[in-house]
Order: C-alpha cells, then sequence, then structure tokens
C-alpha cells in the first residue's frame, strides 16, 4: 500500500508539472503559437508571453503552483526565459521520473546527479560565453532574438537598441549596466511609437487653467504633507466664529507654504502629496505655477532625472540642490501626457510604445521589456548561440563527465532537458523536432537548425544570439524544482504550515 501512495504522488506531481509545460511549450521560439486568455468577467488578451500566460491560470495543484512560482522568479531575476525554464523542468522531471519507476534508481541517486549536473552545465555555458560590446552588431542581433516572437518584435527590437545607445553612459552603476534607472517604457494605444529624450509621466496639470508650458524654468520635487483641513475637525454645533476663525487660519496657512514653495524659484512643482488642500491648489493657480501629481514610485526617478533632492520637510526648501533648472514642460493634453526634458541631472528617455488596441499595447510594451532585459543582461554577462545551438554544446561536455555509479542518470536527465529546448522550437516551427536535432547533433559546435530553410546553420552568423545568464537562470530554475519534485514521496494534507506553531507545540 505504501509503494502505491508513493508511486501515486510522483504521477500526481509529475503530471501537474507536465500539464503547466503543455500550456505555454507551443509559444517557444519565433514561430510559436499564441494564447487566447479570457479572465472571469470575460475580458480577453492574446499572448504568447510565458509568464503573463502562466500568471493568468488558475493553478490548484501545489507543484503546478510551484512551476509557476519558478517562472515568475525567471521574469524577476532576469526578464526572459520563463518559458524556457518551465520546459526543461517538466522535461527533467518527466525523465526522472521514467528513472525511478522503470528502473528502480533511488530518487536520491537522480536528484544528486541532476545536482551535479546541472552546476557543470552552468560553468561550461559560462565558459562557452563571448562579450559584446553596446556598439557591436551583436547587440542588435540579442533584441531581435529575444523578440523575435513577439508582436513587431523586429520593429521594436530596433527602438530597444536605438533607447539603450542613448543613455549607455549615464546607466552604469556598480560597474554594470541597469537601463531600469534611465529607460521608462510607458505604452498608449492609437499614439505612435516615440523614443522622447526626458521623462514622460501619465499625467495632467492639476488645474487647467495652470499654464500649459514652462521654458527653462526651475523646478521642485515636494513631499511636503499638503492635505486639506479634515471637516470632521468641525464639529457639528460649532459656533460660527470659530468656523470662520478656522478657515481664516487655513488660508494663512496655505499662503505661508505656497509662499516658501515659490521662494526657491520654482515655477514647476511636482507634487507627491496624494491629497492637497483646495486652498493650496488655488494659490498656485493664481501665481502661475504648472503643478502636477506625481506617485511616491515615480519621487526617485524623477529627482535623479533632474538632479534635484525632494523637499520632505519645510527646512529643506533652504537648501540650493532642492530646485534644478530644466529646458521645457509641458502638458499633451490630447493624450494626457506631461513631458519634462532637457534637465541638468542624469540623462534619461521615455519610450512610449503604442498599439492598434490596449491589448495590442500591453503586449508591444511586454515585448520591449523582455528586449531591455535580454540586452542588458547580454552586456553584463556575455551571450552564447540562441535557437537550442548552446544546450546542444552543454550536452555534448556533460557526456563527458564521469560520476561514479547511478548517479550519471542525473546527467541524462539534464541533457533531456537541454535537448528539448531545440526540439521544441523546431516542432513549433513545422518541422520532426527529433530529427532536426539529430542533424544540428552532426553538425560543429555552435550550429543549430535555420527554421526558415530547415538546414544546419552558424547561430552565431546567423545572428541568433542569448544572454548567458537567461540560460544558466532558467536552467538552475527547472534543477531546483526537479529536485524538489522527485524528492517528494507523499502529499499529505496539513493543518497548519506555520514553523511558528510548530515551535510552540514542541514547547
Amino acid at each position: 500500500m505504501a509503494q502505491n501512495v508513493e508511486v501515486d504522488a510522483l504521477d500526481s506531481n509529475s503530471n501537474a508539472a507536465i500539464s503547466v509545460a503543455e500550456a505555454v511549450r507551443t509559444t517557444l521560439g519565433p514561430k510559436g503559437l499564441d494564447k487566447l486568455l479570457i479572465d472571469q468577467m470575460l475580458n480577453r488578451h492574446v499572448s504568447n508571453d510565458g509568464v503573463t500566460i502562466l500568471l493568468s491560470l488558475r493553478t490548484i495543484h501545489p507543484v503546478a503552483r510551484m512551476i509557476v512560482e519558478i517562472a515568475e522568479r525567471q521574469e524577476e531575476l532576469v526578464g526572459d526565459g520563463t518559458t524556457t525554464a518551465v520546459v526543461m523542468a517538466a522535461e527533467m522531471i518527466k525523465e526522472g521520473r521514467r528513472f525511478i519507476r522503470e528502473m528502480g534508481v533511488h530518487p536520491t541517486k537522480v536528484v544528486e546527479g541532476i545536482e551535479v549536473a546541472v552546476a557543470s552545465a552552468c560553468k561550461i555555458l559560462e565558459e562557452y560565453a563571448v562579450p559584446i560590446r553596446l556598439e557591436d552588431v551583436a547587440l542588435e542581433q540579442v533584441a531581435t532574438t529575444a523578440l523575435a516572437s513577439k508582436l513587431d518584435g523586429r520593429g521594436l527590437s530596433k527602438v530597444v537598441v536605438q533607447s539603450i545607445r542613448a543613455v549607455a553612459n549615464e546607466a552604469i552603476y556598480d560597474g554594470k549596466y541597469d537601463f531600469e534607472k534611465c529607460i521608462a517604457v510607458i505604452r498608449k494605444a492609437n499614439y505612435e511609437d516615440q523614443l522622447i529624450d526626458g521623462i514622460v509621466l501619465e499625467r495632467r496639470r492639476i488645474d487647467p487653467s495652470m499654464p500649459r508650458e514652462k521654458l527653462n524654468g526651475k523646478i521642485l520635487i515636494c513631499k511636503l504633507d499638503l492635505k486639506p483641513v479634515k471637516s470632521d475637525w468641525l464639529k457639528e454645533g460649532s459656533r460660527y466664529s470659530d468656523v470662520l476663525t478656522m478657515e481664516k487660519d487655513r488660508d494663512r496657512r496655505a499662503k505661508e507654504i505656497v509662499d516658501s514653495l515659490l521662494a526657491t524659484g520654482a515655477e514647476t512643482i511636482l507634487i507627491a502629496s496624494p491629497e492637497v488642500d483646495e486652498m493650496i491648489e488655488n494659490q498656485l493657480i493664481a501665481r502661475g505655477v504648472f503643478a502636477t501629481h506625481i506617485a511616491t514610485d515615480e519621487v526617485e526617478p524623477l529627482a535623479r532625472y533632474l538632479g534635484v533632492r525632494p523637499a520632505r520637510m519645510p527646512q529643506d526648501l533652504q537648501q540650493p540642490d532642492v530646485t534644478a533648472r530644466i529646458g521645457r514642460v509641458y502638458e499633451d493634453e490630447t493624450h494626457s501626457l506631461i513631458h519634462l526634458e532637457k534637465s541638468s541631472g542624469k540623462r534619461m528617455v521615455t519610450l512610449i510604445v503604442s498599439g492598434t488596441t490596449k491589448e495590442t499595447s500591453l503586449e508591444r510594451w511586454r515585448a520591449v521589456l523582455d528586449g531591455l532585459n535580454a540586452a542588458e543582461a547580454a552586456l553584463n554577462q556575455r551571450v552564447v548561440p540562441g535557437g537550442g545551438a548552446a544546450e546542444l554544446y552543454v550536452e555534448k561536455r556533460l557526456r563527458e563527465l564521469q560520476l561514479k555509479g547511478v548517479e550519471q542518470v542525473g546527467v541524462d536527465v539534464v541533457n533531456q532537458a537541454l535537448e528539448s529546448v531545440m526540439r521544441q522550437l523546431l516542432t513549433n516551427a513545422g518541422y520532426n523536432g527529433l530529427e532536426k536535432v539529430m542533424a544540428a547533433k552532426a553538425s560543429p559546435d555552435g550550429y543549430g537548425i535555420d527554421i526558415n530553410t530547415g538546414l544546419p546553420a552558424d547561430m552565431r552568423e546567423k545572428g541568433v544570439l542569448d544572454p548567458v545568464l537567461v540560460k544558466t537562470t532558467a536552467l538552475q530554475a527547472a534543477g531546483e524544482i526537479t529536485r524538489s519534485v522527485l524528492r517528494i514521496d507523499r502529499n499529505l494534507a496539513a493543518e497548519n504550515l506555520d514553523p511558528g506553531a510548530v515551535s510552540d507545540a514542541k514547547r
């Protein structure tokens, strides 16, 4: 009976992981297909982005949720390769189950072999990778490869590289490129794709009576508390004279605040306070100030771009670095956008991504983020041939490992996963995946299959390049989830999973 329970747990967990992978494996590669996502409100969205699809699934099985989590982690760490990670995890789990059930290999031996093989594979990939520079055509090839399966991927890859090169000198932090600090990406339906030298906010002025544009003036970021007097302060039954006194005090306070803000010389004020007293707004309007609300998470990038220190306390307004001069601030009233251009701080650009509908603009926006993440990883961590060619090279090298006894099965499990990448890419392109993989294996190192001709080709010469970080992170994530799943011998219903509660019970 115990043996049946163990087999049931292994089958249940493996099938859950494989079923999740089946939902996204056909999206892999330039010829991958899309999924139509429909939520409970019948909203629909077409996407082939792996993590978007996985996060939209209503997964119930715990292992299925674990698979979704590794895709989410892959997205957080490198922003690309989520589908690859899930496909490799499913292949490892399927092959590991075969060794455990059909060949009687103990799970711990399989797991140990997988751990060694994954570590060795990552080391081989790192040694195989080559660096690229900002001005190399390889950077464009990395972006094109990352976006090959996306909507309008080729056109978007050019814009991605253009934006990267525009801020290259400003994007280095701690010796590495960090484009998130210098490139903002927003989406706007029915709008032309544009690369703006500056920051664009999806906001409007506080009041349309304010000036629509300011040229060569000073700008201030205000985090002071500007919220209005609460209405419940004026208790029911208060005397008219008390109410009048409070209103006069409120008016006086509003004037003092605005006077202190404008004493800095600021003509444009970005207000991070969630609420602003109406009297303060009226004072700003009367004084001809350009003012708009900003979110708390916009304060840091705006301060970096403008080269100012946000005013958090009244005494901060006395400091010289609380304001900076900016060439132009204006509102695009038609599209509800505020442009800040020609600042004296760090250079930043905003990429406005368009689309004929909200759904297409969202998909193109996600594609741009993938391209930026892939390019950043390539510049920081080097590149390897794409199209599954790097995986075949690693598979070949792994076969040279001499592990002890049945631990060798771990290498076989990882090799199956490595081979599955190219096989799935070619299957999605309409070829016999297994047959074409055999042809690629018979070719020199770095060769894959040209998905347009079906013939072996040097992936580097074809310009098909992937960041090595995407490969190693996906491989590590797949190995980690596989080791966890294969070591589970029973699925038990627990009443309390809080470790603190268990510790208290032991006392």
